[in-house]
């Protein structure tokens, strides 16, 4: 047993710090992106409630990189000192907050007390970068380790010098490469839409088939999504890759799972079902094909979406939603939306009969898999 546990050491590490990841995010962004449109008429009626509601929701948001550093640590089972650390660290490396010197004079536009000398003012700025912050949660969960392992954890001065020396050098070396990894980051969401502007249909095709194979991995499309930025199209297509693979999982563990199951699978626990499908990977290729055709109405209808509701499909109706509704705070993300019937058309219609369709060709015809190798429970 002791040789199975470290046999892929690299590969456990990074499947930790991705499930980590993508639990943080899930955490910071559902809640704010299903609740955020039953509230919208409210919020535009300026109701109190409704309004701090909204906001609490919306600063979710800015609080993700610290529930990626908490859900990592997690992950490897660190004790409260060392998870404070790393959500300390991953948070001042990810650009979510901002701070600023301001001058005397200023007036804080909260309180509206004028500043009588200088001092660092705070703003929430959005979710940051997700991917430096999973890189900085990462290092910081290594260096933690080797402190315990080499230092004993620093002993009974824990208390001190984990925060300062560990949180404050990881996140200092966060904050230092963050401007890099954005550069990178920021660089393929622009060629990404680029791309979706010169070849929509094909584009379409390609991002829908790539997010119906993450999405049972550990890779968070969601993560992936707010990482580049994907916007537009390319988050429409995004959308709809992720309901193809629901498709195709729902018509199978239907006829073999408990009905749990099935359920779990239709809210969102595709990555639950892991086990069975790299059991059999040529499954993968069916949840592509669905993609492709399912990808067709949303180059044709132009279905679009925003960073946060690429990565979710059927999910909370998130995507659906957003493709039908703009708001205010995403207006620079999206700039076309579809009326009902397209939409329906787009989420519904054409993925349940793309996959109904490819799971009996690959089931009956070719035989390639069957609904009994997605026999399992999801826990």
């Amino acid at each position: 047993m002791n040789q199975q546990n470290v046999q892929h050491p690299i590969r456990d590490f990074i499947f930790k710090v991705l499930n980590g990841s993508a639990q943080g995010i899930l955490i910071g962004v559902l809640p704010s992106a299903i609740v955020k449109y039953l509230l919208a008429s409210l919020v535009q009626d300026k109701v109190t409630w409704a309004l701090q509601l909204n906001s609490l929701l919306v600063l979710f948001g800015s609080f993700i990189p610290l529930l990626i550093g908490m859900s990592v640590a997690c992950q490897f089972k660190m004790k409260p000192l060392n998870i404070g650390t790393i959500m300390i660290a991953t948070g001042v490396a990810s650009g979510s907050i901002k701070w600023a010197t301001v001058n005397p004079g200023f007036v804080n536009p909260i309180s509206d007390v004028k500043n009588t000398v200088a001092s660092t003012i705070y703003i929430a700025n959005g979710a940051g970068d997700v991917i430096n912050a999973m890189i900085v949660s990462a290092l910081a969960v290594i260096i933690i380790q080797l402190v315990d392992k080499y230092l004993a954890g620093f002993g009974a001065v824990a208390i001190i010098f984990t925060p300062l020396l560990v949180g404050g050098l990881v996140g200092l070396i966060g904050l230092n490469i963050a401007p890099g990894v954005a550069l990178i980051t920021n660089e393929l969401g622009v060629m990404v839409e680029t791309f979706t502007t010169l070849q929509p249909l094909l584009m379409s095709i390609l991002i829908a088939m790539a997010y119906s194979f993450i999405i049972i991995t550990p890779v968070s499309t969601v993560g992936i999504s707010l990482a580049i930025a994907l916007s537009g199209l390319g988050s429409g297509a995004a959308g709809v890759g992720v309901v193809a693979t629901t498709v195709v999982l729902l018509i199978n563990s239907m006829i073999v799972n408990k009905r749990g199951t099935s359920v779990a699978i239709l809210l969102g626990a595709m990555k639950g079902m892991m086990p069975s499908v790299f059991k059999k990977p040529i499954m993968i290729l069916a949840f592509m094909v669905t993609a492709a055709i399912s990808a067709v109405p949303v180059a044709l209808f132009n279905v679009q979406g925003t960073p946060t509701s690429a990565g979710f499909g059927w999910i909370g109706l998130v995507s659906p939603i957003q493709s039908m509704i703009v708001n205010e705070s995403e207006r620079k993300f999206i700039t076309h939306t579809v009326g009902i019937f397209p939409s329906l058309i787009t989420w519904l219609v054409i993925p349940i009969i793309a996959g109904v369709i490819v799971n009996f060709i690959f089931t009956k015809v070719l035989k390639l898999y069957q609904p009994s190798d997605l026999q399992q429970e999801i826990k």
